[in-house]
């Protein structure tokens, strides 16, 4: 159930919150398994459609809850500026849900792994595939299917 957003004259648009995510160096993936214990990670993702990509070790507790319950949400900051006078913190911020699942058609990986090395490494997209190659296999990428999309902002008025 979609819960409404207690500061209105904050909450953007989900093209901006969508921006938001595009602009944030990384996210922070939430997740919790079946003792619903709540296990937060920064990952390195890129927004692709409807889809979030991030690349991970093919082992770890983020995976094992992934596994024992795929509803996830994930939160970006593209902007944070202290404004001590104003005794506030002027920001961007976007929150994702949805349901994640490891990928394991090599194709999809492929493309993922070629959307992250777009991403994060712009200057060297001519041998990003040399790089990838050897890599693929022992790789893991996780696809979260985005639900919902919402965006916030602290401005100055």
């Amino acid at each position: 159930m979609k819960k409404e957003m207690r500061r209105k004259d904050r909450l953007v648009s989900e093209e901006k919150a969508r921006e938001i995510i595009e602009k944030s160096e990384y996210g922070m993936l939430c997740t919790a398994g079946l003792d619903a214990v709540p296990y937060a990670v920064a990952v390195s993702h890129v927004l692709y459609e409807n889809i979030i990509y991030f690349h991970c070790a093919l082992v770890g507790r983020k995976l094992e809850n992934i596994m024992e319950n795929a509803k996830v949400s994930m939160s970006f900051v593209s902007k944070a500026e202290v404004e001590q006078e104003a005794y506030t913190v002027r920001f961007e911020s976007a929150v994702v849900e949805g349901t994640a699942k490891m990928i394991e058609d090599e194709a999809e990986k492929l493309l993922a792994l070629q959307l992250i090395c777009k991403r994060y490494s712009p200057d060297l997209l001519e041998g990003h595939l040399d790089y990838i190659q050897p890599r693929l296999k022992h790789t893991g990428i996780c696809r979260i299917e985005i639900d919902q999309v919402s965006g916030k902002v602290n401005k100055k008025v």
